[in-house]
């Protein structure tokens, strides 16, 4: 019996072994890993030494009969052989597995993060819209420039002080204004070279908004309209 036992020991070790070895050298084409063989050997050695695990779960009688059969010992070493290089397809296609959702993951946070951006490029122009700035502190006005704006790029600037929505659409200032499509689209153009509005790419498409340039432009205007210096037309 003991003698029965440590043919079965030495057969699994030696199955392991071998089987460590098939996969090493398997692996060693696609990775560069300095303790590959040692992980491979390892691999290898507790895969052939489970199978005596898995004949007991499916209630075979190998082990007893290679005492009556020795010829049984070649399939108990050939099972010894499978399990250890199958070893590495299991640990491998679990790390493959993680990789992948890890992948996944970092893809979603990437998704997220470029999300986000866009929700705080949309957010800004509300935050300037509801914070009241310093006028001291705020971007400085080019009267040269502001006098050449025509009635065109100064009314779409009323439109979009004045308005009720902080985003609009070209079409809903045309339809307000009672401009025309290009002549509002070239104020606009006009206006965002100035940095006196700006835009935003929303899930509903372009969408235009006044900068606190714009704003106090209509300001100056609102307040100083005498002024020679501040004069549009």
């Amino acid at each position: 019996m003991l003698d029965h036992l440590l043919i079965l020991t030495a057969v699994m070790l030696v199955s392991g072994i071998l089987g460590g070895l098939v996969n090493y050298y398997q692996m060693l084409f696609t990775e560069e890993d300095p303790a590959g063989l040692a992980r491979c050997l390892i691999m290898g050695l507790c895969g052939a030494l489970m199978v005596p695990i898995f004949l007991k779960f499916t209630q075979s009688d190998l082990l007893i009969e290679i005492q009556g059969d020795p010829s049984r010992l070649l399939l108990f070493t050939g099972y010894c052989l499978m399990a250890a290089i199958a070893s590495r397809m299991f640990v491998f296609n679990a790390a493959r597995r993680q990789l992948r959702d890890a992948s996944i993951a970092r893809a979603r946070v990437e998704n997220l993060e470029q999300e986000l951006r866009a929700m705080q490029l949309e957010m800004m122009p509300l935050l300037e819209h509801e914070i009241e700035g310093d006028t001291e502190q705020g971007p400085s006005l080019d009267f040269n420039q502001i006098r050449k704006l025509d009635d065109n790029a100064l009314q779409v600037l009323n439109l979009l002080n004045n308005g009720d929505c902080v985003f609009r659409s070209l079409s809903g200032m045309v339809q307000d204004s009672g401009m025309e499509t290009n002549s509002a689209a070239r104020a606009l153009n006009s206006l965002l070279v100035l940095e006196m509005v700006g835009k935003i790419h929303s899930h509903l498409g372009i969408r235009w908004y006044i900068t606190d340039k714009g704003r106090q432009v209509v300001h100056r205007r609102s307040t100083s309209p005498g002024n020679a210096e501040l004069q549009l037309r």
